[in-house]
């Protein structure tokens, strides 16, 4: 094994020490072979998508301490993916958590704790699939979706989630413009590049491009929230009534940025992108049929977190991926 992938190897065991307890090094560098599975999926909430709220439906597994946040609803996209491409449950790894990120964890390193930091890394992802026996010479896809839960710039502790966002969205007396940056309510849209991007992902690259040597790795975009130009950001509650925030520059920039960044993040690390935005265009939080769920949103029972595809967006996303490894 090259110096390189020693070093992702350990990088994967030190980070997913904290998930897996006692985990040697030497066990990351040499896991055991196997065959792998066919899909593989690692990603925050809008992979998997799950049936929760955060209200009236807590999103921690029903309380159950070892899901961890992995609860998946079966009309998300990685489980769409799966049977347009035919693969059977136990062939499938889907390695996807609500509050997932790339490598922000809870405290900083200046030990600046972050409030609600406390999913999984991909790194951590990596390893939990990794225990799972996901990655081998049969493993044909490998899709991550992740960064909208990160840290921008790297270590600020200031984040673009989902409770920053509605807070941002809904502040009417200064709104979420690029003010909102200055002021330090949120992210740095110039510190989000691909090449920071293809930085904190690189060593899960290398790692899985090793132990799963035919496998496409796909970098899944986020689907459309806004045209690319809007200034405006919205939220339906109870798909009827929309609030409008005139002033949501600033949270647009965010994902155009995001989206760019995972692009070039895509070339620089010689593995493929998957454009979500195309196939969702026209259907963003303002418009007037979004594919994006409102606040308790009856199209998925009330049970759903805000901003998050709807199974239409899903099927979308779904396609798009399928489509892009069928070309």
């Amino acid at each position: 094994m090259s110096f390189r992938l020693a070093a992702a190897a350990a990088a994967l065991a030190a980070a997913g020490s904290m998930v897996t307890g006692s985990m040697g090094t030497a066990a990351a560098d040499e896991p055991t072979a196997v065959a792998g599975k066919t899909l593989v999926v690692l990603g925050d909430s809008f992979s998997a998508n799950p049936p929760c709220d955060g209200v009236l439906v807590k999103c921690d597994g029903n309380n159950d301490t070892s899901s961890h946040e992995c609860l998946h609803r079966d009309t998300s996209w990685p489980v769409q993916l799966s049977a347009l491409m035919g693969v059977a449950a136990d062939d499938f790894e889907n390695a996807t958590c609500t509050n997932a990120s790339i490598d922000s964890g809870p405290v900083t390193t200046s030990g600046q704790e972050v409030p609600g930091r406390d999913g999984y890394t991909l790194a951590q992802l990596a390893i939990k699939a990794t225990k799972n026996g996901a990655f081998g010479p049969r493993t044909k896809v490998v899709a991550i979706q992740l960064g909208a839960n990160d840290e921008w710039p790297r270590d600020s502790a200031t984040t673009a989630d989902a409770p920053a966002q509605l807070t941002c969205a809904f502040n009417t007396s200064q709104g979420c413009d690029p003010d909102a940056v200055a002021q330090g309510r949120w992210p740095d849209p110039d510190s989000i590049t691909g090449a920071a991007y293809a930085d904190r992902i690189r060593k899960v690259v290398d790692y899985v491009k090793y132990y799963a040597p035919n496998a496409r790795i796909e970098l899944v975009g986020y689907p459309e929230l806004a045209p690319a130009n809007s200034a405006t950001w919205c939220l339906d509650v109870l798909g009827v009534y929309r609030y409008v925030q005139p002033r949501g520059g600033a949270i647009n920039e965010f994902w155009n940025r995001l989206d760019d960044a995972e692009r070039d993040a895509a070339q620089l690390l010689s593995i493929d992108f998957v454009d979500s935005r195309t196939p969702t265009a026209g259907h963003g939080l303002c418009s007037p049929d979004p594919w994006l769920l409102s606040v308790l949103d009856p199209r998925v029972g009330l049970v759903g977190l805000p901003f998050h595809p709807t199974p239409r967006g899903d099927t979308a996303v779904a396609a798009e991926v399928n489509a892009h490894l069928t070309r």
